[in-house]
């Protein structure tokens, strides 16, 4: 019995480089989808370009490379994106995490202190990557997990499973509209990334958005209604001296906080992006 020799790792490369180009975004893109689905980190990548990958890992990457090349998102041929301290299943019912998020999740934490048992609501959290990681950073709050998408809620379940040590998160998972579900003044902290594109944004025929959830991506009012509607409901849901923190497209937040500001709250508050775009806006209800 004869067995197939394999084929080098130095080909499949040259093969995605043909397929993708060779510039830098493209090779992101081929180190992660090698790492990923044949399990060789950079180092080795770079170090064993001889060595050779059986039939099926290499028809693998070779579909990889041209799903690539069409345009799909890595994170939806993989199934996983780096958010925080974890990897998360992510699939075409969810967006992909990015790195404003964790901009975001950073500044939660610092609204919630080690050791207080605060209420805490994550809308529209997709994937769960800001709930789960909420509940993992400071496990002695309980959060609340809103999604009306029931697809996007079972990924979320899913990366609960597998990311959780022995003993269950604090967290709660709720289909529906925002803050409907929400009694008033129950909640300590609300977080969001709620959709924010424009419906005749140019963006949104390119790149990775075009295979993302349009019902995550997208909201009327020139991008703001599903901020007004979150805010209206949070100025009530909201404790006093509660907090609501948001991530929104980097022209908004003038507009977000004047909504926050028509709704009474108050200490709004700016933070940017590694790019110095304002994409996080933070109020407290008094």
């Amino acid at each position: 019995m004869t067995h197939e020799p394999g084929t080098p790792l130095a080909e499949l490369i040259d093969e995605a480089r043909c397929l993708l180009g060779g510039d830098a975004d493209a090779m992101v893109d081929i180190r992660s989808l090698v790492s990923q689905l044949a399990g060789l980190d950079r180092a080795r990548q770079l170090m064993e370009l001889e060595r050779l990958l059986p039939s099926a890992t290499a028809a693998r990457l070779r579909s990889a490379f041209e799903r690539r090349a069409a345009g799909e998102p890595v994170a939806y041929i993989t199934g996983f994106k780096p958010f925080w301290r974890h990897e998360f299943l992510v699939t075409p019912a969810t967006l992909i995490p990015r790195p404003e998020t964790e901009h975001l999740l950073e500044w939660a934490l610092e609204k919630i202190p080690p050791q207080q048992a605060l209420t805490v609501a994550d809308l529209g959290t997709g994937s769960g990557v800001l709930a789960i990681s909420l509940a993992i950073e400071r496990p002695q709050i309980q959060v609340f997990g809103c999604d009306l998408s029931r697809d996007a809620l079972l990924v979320a379940r899913e990366n609960e499973s597998r990311l959780r040590a022995d003993a269950a998160l604090p967290i709660r998972w709720l289909q529906g509209s925002w803050l409907g579900m929400f009694k008033p003044e129950s909640l300590d902290v609300i977080v969001s990334n709620p959709p924010y594109i424009r419906p005749d944004d140019p963006h949104l025929a390119i790149g990775d958005l075009r295979f993302e959830p349009q019902s995550a991506l997208v909201a009327q009012d020139e991008g703001m209604a599903d901020y007004r509607q979150i805010i209206e409901q949070a100025s009530t849901r909201l404790k006093p001296g509660g907090w609501i923190l948001f991530e929104h497209g980097y022209d908004q937040a003038n507009a977000v906080a004047e909504c926050l500001a028509q709704k009474g709250f108050q200490t709004i508050s700016h933070r940017t992006d590694l790019a110095g775009q304002v994409r996080n806006t933070a109020a407290q209800r008094v």
